[in-house]
């Protein structure tokens, strides 16, 4: 089914979902709030560290990557270039892994964070 649009007299548009395409859109803002909560850690660690007038441990750039794209995988991988199809064959890490911890649903263990550190051109302390 497709979605219907229904426009009230005020302008504001209802949608009307099939109960999948529902369940499917929740579990989608859940992935986005943890993207969120990945992104505010990092952009607040970057901020303190600037307040106190210390040199950043992430550079600002990297910071504007994160908030960008929603985790440091994909922020990482957006500097480096490349797709997640790219970037698991350069790593050796199942791209279902890739997109996992894109969306904050799961973290790259040590070895992991190094090939993607190191495909990407970024710090490997900047993965987390």
């Amino acid at each position: 089914m497709k979605p219907q649009i229904i426009r009230t007299e005020t302008g504001e548009e209802l949608v009307v979902l099939t109960r999948r395409e529902y369940d499917a859109l929740l579990a989608t803002i859940d992935g986005e709030a943890i993207e969120d909560r990945d992104a505010a850690r990092i952009t607040d660690a970057y901020l303190i560290e600037e307040a106190a007038g210390q040199p950043a441990a992430i550079p600002h750039w990297f910071v504007k990557l994160v908030v960008e794209h929603g985790s440091p995988v994909a922020a990482a991988r957006a500097h480096g270039g490349g797709t997640q199809a790219d970037l698991s064959k350069a790593t050796g890490i199942p791209q279902d892994a890739i997109i996992r911890f894109e969306r904050a649903e799961a973290d790259p263990d040590d070895g992991q964070r190094q090939r993607i550190a190191s495909c990407t051109g970024v710090a490997l302390d900047w993965l987390g």
